[in-house]
């Protein structure tokens, strides 16, 4: 899970750091969205993944 977290977090500033317009997106930001995205996805199935095993 930590993974995901970290490419959150690297993706997170790396939109920031590649927003450099306001009025549009770039390639690379919207490669780093689906990154984000990937991670987020990614940490909620592990966690509803483990939730489970916890039930058990």
């Amino acid at each position: 899970m930590y993974n995901y977290f970290g490419l959150a977090l690297v993706s997170t500033i790396g939109i920031v750091f590649f927003d450099d317009d306001p009025g549009s997106v770039s390639i690379q930001e919207w490669i780093l969205y689906a990154i984000l995205i990937y991670a987020a996805v990614g940490f909620v199935r592990k966690f509803i993944e483990l939730a489970e095993q916890e039930k058990l």
